[in-house]
């Protein structure tokens, strides 16, 4: 039986939040489906315990904390708008998510692909390194709080529990907060946690999309939380490409410091995981249509260095850019085509839709642009790529890359038009040429979008 907080359909919270239907509850408090008065929009609000409501200092670390979570802007993190008081009740409004928990898939669904299971940690993962950068850590992520749009999107939710790094907490000392299935061992033994606690139980969560079920089972919760300090997790199917496995492996080490060592990290070993099956050849000719979007994601994503200027090419700017500090090529990496992609031309094409959001540069340099599922909106959308032996080139506005010789002839109109889907559709398309590090080193990718700065589904052959 759910517990009962007072609440009800019809409610108002501060003065404009009407509440009409529960979604859920549990130890923390509900969450409700409301109506924001003031702005006419659905949003969704989480009360916590009264009794923690009652706590003056837990209101004011719980309040302080919110705010520093309402700072964090990422795609793939649930936005908070507000916090307040009202009644007994602490509650915390959060931008309603039109979709379904990946709790709520996996009981659906079973297992999912590793190309499912690889685009949702990249996201995911992504999500958490924006939390992580505004100082705050979740230790409450698994599969309930990891919402799934209509549309594909990924965004990670519930705060209820999240903690600034330089906050005391709003629990007492040693106490053990979070779901015990996704602890990670540092929590199950009431030690500090840190970002690398989040990435543990972001790996329990693939785990669990890999295989069906959770790598630990036990009697009750507890009894399993403990196994992760006394055991290693049962071993994944065979059929588990072995690029997946070891991105698991290393998310779920006992010892911290053999984890990844950040949210990002461990999104751009996923980005660029090789989804051969166990005891595959490989291909040998043509192109493949079976695999999705992320399955032939090679590139590994990495911030650039902070430098002074910004400027943004996520709505349709003209390309920027400039002389590398050595010039891209297109001649084939040793050993063929990376990981991911296939020859095309002088260059390479990917087997699989590359699509991203808005390109940023900061000052000379490129910052890696995030991945954006290609059937949902997107900016950008990757046709081609070529080599950066001498790697990252350094952006100028006063030597564009596209105007390049081999850069030029790489990023054609010519060449976009032979890889797009329908020609008519993309002619006039903006193109840009940006570099993206894979594992086979870095490439410069050519890549476009429509005059309207934004698509949906992708435009080109695979």
């Amino acid at each position: 039986m759910q517990p009962n907080f007072g609440l009800g359909a019809g409610m108002r919270l501060g003065g404009r939040y009407r509440l009409e239907d529960r979604l859920g509850a549990g130890g923390m408090g509900e969450v409700w489906r409301a109506f924001d008065e003031a702005l006419n929009r659905v949003v969704a609000v989480k009360t916590m315990l009264p009794a923690a409501a009652q706590d003056p200092g837990f209101v004011q670390r719980f309040t302080a904390e919110a705010h520093a979570m309402a700072q964090v802007n990422h795609p793939n993190v649930a936005a908070i708008h507000d916090v307040g008081q009202d009644g007994g009740h602490t509650y915390l409004v959060m931008e309603f998510i039109d979709g379904e928990s990946l709790a709520q898939r996996l009981a659906r669904d079973g297992r999912l692909s590793p190309a499912e299971t690889k685009r949702i940690v990249v996201a995911a993962a992504e999500g958490l390194q924006a939390v992580h950068d505004q100082g705050i850590l979740h230790r409450d992520v698994k599969p309930a709080n990891i919402m799934l749009r209509a549309d594909g999107g990924v965004l990670i939710t519930d705060f209820g529990i999240a903690r600034h790094l330089s906050s005391p907490g709003v629990t007492a000392t040693g106490a053990v907060l979070g779901t015990p299935s996704y602890l990670a061992p540092e929590q199950v033994l009431g030690e500090p946690a840190d970002r690398r606690s989040d990435v543990y139980s972001l790996g329990l969560v693939a785990y669990e999309c890999l295989a069906g079920e959770k790598p630990f089972v036990g009697d009750n919760p507890y009894a399993v939380a403990l196994q992760r300090i006394q055991q290693e997790p049962k071993t994944l199917g065979a059929d588990v490409p072995p690029a997946v496995l070891a991105l698991v492996e290393r998310a779920l080490q006992t010892d911290p410091e053999k984890r990844f060592p950040t949210a990002l990290a461990m999104a751009e070993m996923a980005r660029q995981a090789d989804l051969t099956p166990p005891g595959a050849t490989g291909r040998t000719g043509g192109r493949k249509s079976s695999r999705t979007l992320i399955g032939a994601v090679a590139a590994v994503v990495v911030i650039a260095l902070i430098v002074a200027g910004i400027t943004l090419r996520g709505g349709g700017n003209d390309p920027k850019g400039a002389e590398a500090a050595g010039r891209p090529s297109a001649t084939a990496a040793a050993g063929g085509a990376p990981a991911g992609y296939v020859a095309c031309g002088d260059g390479f094409c990917p087997e699989a839709p590359l699509c991203w959001a808005g390109l940023t540069q900061i000052g000379t340099q490129a910052v890696a642009p995030v991945s954006r599922f290609c059937p949902g909106t997107h900016a950008w959308e990757t046709f081609a790529a070529i080599t950066l032996p001498a790697g990252p080139p350094v952006l100028d506005s006063a030597s564009p890359l596209l105007k390049q010789p081999d850069v030029a002839k790489a990023c054609s109109a010519e060449v976009m038009a032979a890889q797009s889907v329908d020609p008519a559709k993309t002619k006039g398309w903006r193109r840009e040429a940006w570099p993206v590090q894979g594992n086979n080193g870095w490439l410069l990718h050519c890549m476009a979008q429509p005059a309207k700065g934004s698509s949906v589904g992708a435009a080109f052959q695979q």
